[in-house]
């Protein structure tokens, strides 16, 4: 299995003093030697566009939130590709999007090979969001390209899989933004200091009078 760490500084701001979302992400790979993806993942029952290659079966997971609001900084996404071909290099693009806002691409793999519907050549990323991802709801984007071509070949989003759609997310920065609880000592301490200070007047009143 081959393993790749790569930063990736998103470009698609629409202005140049804009923050540009980061993130990293590490791959993984399946080889004729590797364990085969489970059966019992969940099969792709519809995709946006597919040719002679098409998305098989998709695995997801979220994970890391520190700060228990229900969104999360980390996600592993593991998917499995045929082709009709005997073998076909590919490369896959990953982009975020929330609704009414212009795509976030996070990631541009390296090449990978599919061989037919072998159940071992599958690819997979582990991803976590450091910076300027707000957090919200948000689609995942697939798209596999001709290695040879750069033709796009297959592409699958939230439109077309549940598993996709309406991810809670947020960066790493905001998930360590955890609530801080003051704690007020102002009611039965702040009751006998008024009782104290009412005394107190009481006996100052007294002498005057005496």
């Amino acid at each position: 299995m081959k393993l790749l760490l790569s930063v990736l500084l998103l470009i698609t701001a629409s202005s140049l003093g804009a923050e540009q979302p980061v993130s990293t992400t590490l791959e993984q790979r399946g080889t004729a030697e590797s364990e085969a993806m489970d059966e019992a993942t969940g099969l792709v029952s519809a995709q946006s566009y597919s040719t002679d290659v098409w998305f098989h079966r998709l695995e997801l997971e979220l994970s890391g939130d520190f700060n228990n609001n229900g969104f999360y900084h980390q996600l592993y996404l593991k998917f499995d590709a045929d082709t009709n071909r005997s073998s076909l290099p590919v490369w896959a693009e990953f982009s975020l999007q929330r609704p009414g806002r212009a795509e976030q691409l996070f990631h541009i793999s390296s090449i990978f090979t599919l061989y037919r519907q072998s159940r071992h050549d599958w690819f997979a990323i582990d991803t976590t969001l450091e910076a300027h991802y707000p957090a919200g709801y948000y689609d995942l984007i697939i798209r596999l390209y001709d290695a040879s071509t750069g033709w796009l070949v297959a592409e699958i989003s939230g439109y077309d899989e549940l598993i996709l759609a309406d991810l809670p997310l947020e960066d790493y920065q905001r998930d360590q933004q955890v609530l801080t609880v003051v704690e007020s000592y102002g009611g039965s301490l702040g009751i006998f200091g008024l009782l104290g200070l009412s005394l107190l007047l009481w006996r100052q009143q007294s002498k005057r009078c005496k």
